[in-house]
């Protein structure tokens, strides 16, 4: 029978997961390559962030063979595959709403599409060109720095470890959410939703070891996945507001060209000045606004109907069998 995660010495844990990881991201490059997977660059990303919070939460064993340099340079890698994943998600939420635009709310539209279609087709050609790249030196110096040997045998166990973990990050968590109410709510949010995702992570590995694991898992998933909603709808108004300012200019450019070229009592210019793409913006962000709202309603609620409190509550017996589980293996 496979040894439990949870009675292993923590070291020899967090190299092992480490190195899962690392396949995973590495496999998940190659297939950025193929335009038609859509799925290659969030497996990458989600990839390179176990990576990274397995890393930060266990830094006193990885720095045994990783430094701190190779810990940043993760960091960095991830960081460039961000606009990229805005614009996907922004696209994603547009097309959605293809079927409900009104004819007179469909120039702002189209023009939002193509423009983040255009962002996207950018970012996919400065990622193919680098990214693999960049990957690629990063992966061969980790694989080399994880076969380093060290004394692990001597430590204490993952459960031990992970216990101790988990409730430094639920303390965290449950303190952003705590603030979500005040003026600072979209900060606090997003500091919560970082918080839960250090959180699941640390939990995943030895969810199935723990009475009630999984399920705590899907709760914390599905809070996890209402405040990214809620973050996306924030970046989105941002992009929106950008694109009202460049769709306004871009607006006034094109009916001065005309205007020069034909004379303003031309058709083709009171064609042009009817295409406004003002209302179809407006839309959106009066549907942005309206679903961010939801949104919070329901975190609010999780919090006010006491489903946090449980969850932490439940959440800490996890931790309690967890180091009980870790320490009996430690034992003699």
């Amino acid at each position: 029978m496979k040894e439990a995660l949870a009675a292993q010495p923590a070291p020899r844990v967090v190299r092992a997961l480490s190195k899962t990881y690392l396949t995973r991201a590495r496999e998940a490059c190659a297939r950025l390559e193929d335009p038609s997977d859509e799925e290659a660059l969030h497996d990458f990303r989600v990839a390179l962030r176990r990576l990274r919070s397995l890393l930060r939460a266990h830094k006193g064993y990885a720095r045994r063979w990783l430094s701190k340099k190779l810990i940043r340079r993760i960091k960095d890698l991830a960081a460039i595959t961000g606009p990229a994943r805005d614009a996907e998600v922004q696209l994603a939420w547009l097309r959605q709403r293809r079927d409900r635009i009104k004819p007179h709310q469909r120039p702002g539209y189209v023009w939002m599409l193509q423009r983040l279609e255009r962002r996207l087709e950018e970012e996919y050609t400065d990622l193919r060109q680098e990214l693999p790249r960049g990957f690629k030196r990063l992966d061969k110096r980790l694989q080399a720095r994880m076969e380093v040997d060290t004394d692990e045998d001597e430590a204490p166990t993952f459960g031990e470890v992970t216990a101790l973990r988990l409730g430094e990050a639920a303390e965290e968590f449950g303190e952003h959410l705590a603030r979500i109410h005040g003026e600072s709510a979209e900060a606090e949010i997003h500091r919560a939703r970082i918080a839960g995702k250090r959180l699941r992570y640390l939990l995943e590995p030895v969810a199935d070891e723990l009475e009630g694991g999984g399920a705590l898992v899907k709760e914390l998933k599905e809070m996890q996945d209402l405040m990214g909603e809620i973050h996306d709808l924030q970046v989105l108004s941002e992009e929106l507001g950008q694109a009202s300012e460049e769709a306004g200019a871009e607006r006034m450019r094109r009916l001065i060209d005309l205007t020069l070229q034909l004379g303003p009592e031309d058709p083709a210019v009171e064609t042009a000045r009817r295409q406004d793409e003002r209302a179809g913006l407006m839309s959106l962000a009066r549907e942005v606004r309206d679903r961010n709202e939801h949104l919070m309603s329901r975190l609010a609620a999780k919090w006010d109907d006491g489903d946090v409190h449980r969850f932490l509550e439940q959440l800490a017996q996890a931790r309690g069998q967890l180091a009980a589980a870790g320490g009996a293996a430690a034992m003699p």
